[in-house]
Parts: structure tokens; sequence; C-alpha cells
């Protein structure tokens, strides 16, 4: 890849390893995220959680000590209070000129302090029931309620300490941050190096592929060891490169022995054309003959143009079929009936003809006919016999095209239906110059109509084309 597409790739986008990359940072950062506030959600409801329920728990506990001491408040007993209140939870309790007159911790922080370090904006999981303080590296609740007895007020402070280690808490957060930007970096390299590590067969692919040219498809994609999709897409590309080198191979061998057929006739013609210029039209006879030769030659040339073009059409999924419900044993009895008045150098029998009917194309199926019927008469020698029988087998019908020629070679057999392949032997008759090309559309048209094809042949003693037709539903 030149410097300019590289850089134009990098332009229009991210390369595939940065995106995995991305990626997979981006879910690390997100799972990061979650975990932490998770954890933070966790230590926060920990600490702020108890201190809210104890508080509570002991204003009402002494709600209730305060309701008793109205039935009776001679019998008053500061120490009541310290037995209703929770483990940890202290009580003050103020008179209208500020004197403290019950505490039950005189070690606590006291009222002014809290009022010092009271927070103008409570922390996020503060309750908005109560006040907050920071004092010295401590977070402390406060809750307040009033008494009235005898028309004297006085007020009752709660206070619970929340946490007594904000700067751990500080320091954990700083941890926890330092610990995700780690985290963070650590995952975009190790990403970094899994997505490249992942990504590098594919790019051996890539470089590969580049290096397989048009013209030289030799080269292949190396298998790996491990039985993974890249392995399975080295396999597929691979596979797929070995049907366009062989359709590539065909393409040209197709051009080739187009070319030589086209050119023989082409030849032919242009000789007799220069012979009748050198020689005149004086003999009319001669004149005659060359033009009958000229004229043949031109009709072969057509019919195997029609033949590649219709192969031309086959390739490119043109030739269009018209199926409808047919009745065979009125094809093959008409195709027959005109055989017979055609051909005189060969007995032609129609041996069996049962009533059936299939579901096809009409021309082609009648084309396919004449194909194999012709063939038959190209390899027999003159006096030969051809025989055609069309029995029903159930759900299929068996047309069996038979003739008593020269036979097929069992090394050639599987070739019979490739383009322009051509049996070439002494005992052939005159007429048997073919293009090649009649088995190769009797063979599509076959396929075409779910028939199969069945060879039974042997040298010198004849070849049977049995033809194994669907019956319609």
């Amino acid at each position: 890849m030149s410097i300019k597409d590289k850089v134009k790739r990098k332009v229009n986008g991210f390369e595939i390893s940065t995106k995995i990359t991305l990626a997979y940072a981006s879910c690390f950062i997100l799972l990061l995220v979650i975990t932490n506030a998770v954890m933070w959600l966790g230590v926060m409801n920990a600490l702020y959680s108890p201190a809210e329920k104890t508080l509570r728990y002991s204003m009402a506990k002494i709600q209730i000590v305060l309701e008793a001491l109205e039935s009776n408040y001679i019998a008053f007993n500061p120490n009541s209070f310290r037995g209703a209140l929770v483990t940890g939870v202290v009580l003050r309790v103020v008179d209208e000129d500020g004197e403290v007159f019950i505490d039950t911790d005189e070690n606590y922080p006291s009222i002014e302090m809290f009022d010092e370090g009271r927070l103008k904006e409570p922390p996020l999981f503060a309750d908005d029931e109560f006040a907050i303080s920071q004092i010295g590296s401590a977070y402390i609740y406060r809750a307040a309620m009033e008494y009235t007895h005898d028309g004297e007020t006085v007020t009752l402070y709660f206070f619970r300490t929340i946490t007594s280690e904000l700067k751990l808490l500080a320091d954990l957060e700083k941890l926890l941050f330092a610990l995700d930007v780690l985290g963070i970096i650590g995952a975009m390299i190790f990403g970094r190096l899994i997505s490249r590590r992942v990504l590098n067969p594919i790019k051996t692919m890539n470089e590969l592929a580049r290096e397989i040219a048009f013209e030289k498809m030799e080269g292949r994609i190396p298998l790996g060891t491990a039985d993974d999709e890249l392995s399975e897409l080295a396999k597929t590309l691979n596979a797929m490169l070995d049907r366009l080198q062989g359709g590539i191979n065909r393409q040209k061998q197709f051009v080739s022995d187009a070319s030589h057929e086209l050119r023989t006739p082409a030849a032919v013609i242009k000789g007799y054309i220069e012979f009748i210029e050198t020689y005149g039209t004086a003999d009319e006879a001669l004149l005659k003959e060359n033009l009958k030769v000229i004229g043949s030659e031109a009709q072969n040339m057509q019919a195997l143009l029609e033949n590649l073009l219709f192969l031309s059409r086959t390739d490119q999924h043109r030739q269009k079929l018209n199926k409808k419900i047919l009745d065979l044993d009125d094809i093959v009895g008409d195709v027959m009936s005109k055989m017979k008045t055609v051909v005189k150098t060969h007995e032609v029998e129609l041996l069996r003809n049962d009533t059936a009917k299939i579901f096809g194309d009409e021309t082609t199926i009648r084309q396919m006919m004449r194909i194999f019927l012709d063939n038959a008469v190209k390899y027999t020698p003159e006096g030969g016999k051809i025989s055609v029988s069309s029995t029903r087998n159930g759900d299929k019908i068996l047309l069996a095209i038979s003739d008593s020629g020269i036979g097929i070679a069992p090394e050639n057999q599987k070739k019979i239906f490739d383009r322009f392949f051509r049996i070439d032997s002494e005992d052939l008759v005159s007429e048997a110059n073919g293009s090649g090309l009649g088995l190769s559309i009797a063979k599509w048209i076959a396929d075409s109509h779910g028939i199969s094809i069945s060879v039974a042949s042997e040298l010198g003693k004849g070849t049977t084309f049995t033809l194994t037709i669907p019956v319609a539903s």
C-alpha cells in the first residue's frame, strides 16, 4: 500500500485494529465506571445509613422518655436519657440561655465547634433533615428537637459521627482514579496488541491476495494450524480462487478453441474465393461446386456461432426457458418421425414410447434430443443402427438413445460434455466434423430440467445415453 493510500485510509476512518481497541477500551471504561460507582455507593450507604438510622431511633426513644417524664416529672433521672440512646449517639440538652445542662459525652466536639464547621452544601448522600459539619477529618450529623415544660423550652441536640476517616476516603478516591487511569491505558495497550495479533492473519491474507494477479493465480493463502474462523475464511478464499482460476482457464481455452474452430471455415471460404478469383467463373460446374463448399462452410460457421451464443447466454444466466406441461411421447414420436425422413444412411427405429407428461421447455427438449441423435449419426458408420426407447418407471421416464457406432473409450466418457471436446478416430464418417459443443448444450438443457444423464459405451460396439426425466406431478 502506497503512502498516499495509507494517509487516505487514516483520514477516511480508523483501522479495524484501532476500532477494536477503542471498543475494548470503551467497554473496559464503562465496566470501571459502573464498578467504581457501585462500590462508592456501597461505601457511602455504609457510612450514612447507620448514622441516620441510629439518630432517628435514638430520637424516638428519647421522645418516649419525655412522654413518661410528663406523667411523673418529680421522678426524672438524667440517666434515663443515656439508656435510651443508641451507642455512638451523643445527647446535649441546652436551655433557653444556651447553657448545656445535660451532656452524655463531655469529650465530644462542642456545639460551637459544630456550628463553625457546618457545611452550607451538605454532601450528596446527606439527609436534608439533619445538619452536617466537618470537624477535622470527621463528618458529624446533628439532629434537634424541642421540649417544653411549665413554659420553659429546652433544645435536645443529637450528634452522631458519620466517619472520622475523611482523609482515608479522599486517598481512596485518588487511588481509585489512578487505578482507573492505569487500567484504561493498560486496556488500550493490551487491546491494541491483541487486536493486531488477531488481525495479523487477515493482513497476511490481504497482502497475498494483492500479490495474486488475474494472469497469475497460482498463489494460495496458507492455512493456519488453528481451526477457527480465520482458517475457514482462508479455505473459502482458496476455494474461490480455485473456482476463479478454473473459470479463467476454461475461458482462455474456450476463446482459443472458438478461434480455432472459426479459423478453419474462414480459411476454407477464403481459399475457395481465391480459387474462383484466380481461375474465374468460366467453368460453371466447378463454380457451383466451389460455391456449394463455401455455403457449407458458412452454414457450419453459423451453427458454431449460434452454439457459442447459446452457451454464452447460459453462462450469463440469460437463456430463458418457457416451461409448461408437455406430452413427452408426442415430442419423441415427432422427433423420431422427422429423423427417419432425413436420415437414409442408417437404420432408425423407435422401440418404445410410453405415454408421459413432463414439465419443461419444448424447444430445448427437442434440441437436446436432436443433439443426441445427430451425435449418434456422426459416430456410427453408414448402415449402422440407431434406436430410441422411452419407458415409464414410476415417477421417471427413462429415455434411451442407442447406436451401434465406434463407442467411447472409458477415459473419455467423463470428458464428452466438456466444450469443444471431440473424439478423434479413423473410423469416423466424413460428416463427423462437429464443433464439440453439442453435448455441452445438451448437458445444460438436461440440468435445467432436472434430468440426469448416464452413459454406457464400449469401443467398437456402440453407445447408449440414458436420460432420466422427472414426470410432471
